[in-house]
């Protein structure tokens, strides 16, 4: 199975939100699991205070490469 990699971009820095590598199916699956990493980071960061959503998460594949991207602003969006 295709393992997976999710990081948090935003104009300052780059970083992986989850420690280790995870599995999935396909490309699709990983992009679901990011999209929800994502609201629940939205939810997360607006409970404390309102923020500007000029971050992305980038799934990247175990070669450590971009394969999908998700906006935090589309999420945020989708939320409301």
């Amino acid at each position: 199975m295709p393992a997976y990699s999710f990081h948090l971009c935003t104009p300052i820095a780059t970083r992986p939100i989850k420690s280790d590598i995870s599995e999935f199916p396909n490309v699709g699956a990983a992009l679901a699991e990011a999209a929800r990493l994502g609201r629940g980071m939205i939810r997360q960061r607006v409970r404390r205070q309102p923020c500007e959503l000029r971050a992305h998460l980038d799934v990247r594949d175990d070669g450590n490469a971009p394969v999908a991207r998700v906006m935090l602003a589309e999420l945020a969006r989708q939320i409301t």
